[in-house]
């Protein structure tokens, strides 16, 4: 039997992922994600909460100078600059304790997965209204 942690992973993998690479973002793995644009770099990253239960999604755009030249990847620290330059995406929900994305009690109802991960797509605009012009829409913090 499948935990929640892998069956959100699995309606990650097969709904939001292929939307965050149809934005231009690539990446090897199912986590953090880059795209390149001359003068800046966009950083998206999907994050477990290590308790399991939930996931945030955040995202960041950085001058390309920033990154760093000789290996060309994003210094450790990308997500824990100063918010004018990292943003996270929350859900529609807003819960006492946490802004996020929750599939706890999903069990073994992966249509709830598939949902979440769907209603996740939803939001990228929002992501790409960002990045691109500073626009900060209701889901954005």
């Amino acid at each position: 039997m499948k935990s929640e942690g892998q069956r959100m992973a699995s309606s990650v993998k097969r709904i939001l992922l292929p939307a965050i690479k149809r934005l231009g973002f690539t990446g090897s793995g199912v986590a953090n994600f880059e795209r390149s644009c001359g003068d800046h770099r966009d950083f998206l990253s999907i994050q477990y909460w290590k308790y399991g239960g939930s996931f945030i999604l955040e995202f960041s755009r950085v001058a390309s100078g920033w990154v760093d030249p000789g290996s060309g990847d994003a210094p450790s620290n990308v997500f824990d600059t100063e918010s004018s330059v990292r943003k996270r995406l929350i859900d529609t929900t807003e819960r006492r304790d946490f802004h996020g994305f929750s599939f706890k009690g999903f069990g073994d109802n992966q249509q709830a997965y598939d949902a979440l991960a769907s209603s996740v797509v939803a939001l990228l605009p929002q992501v790409q209204g960002w990045l691109e012009d500073q626009i900060e829409g209701p889901n954005i913090h």
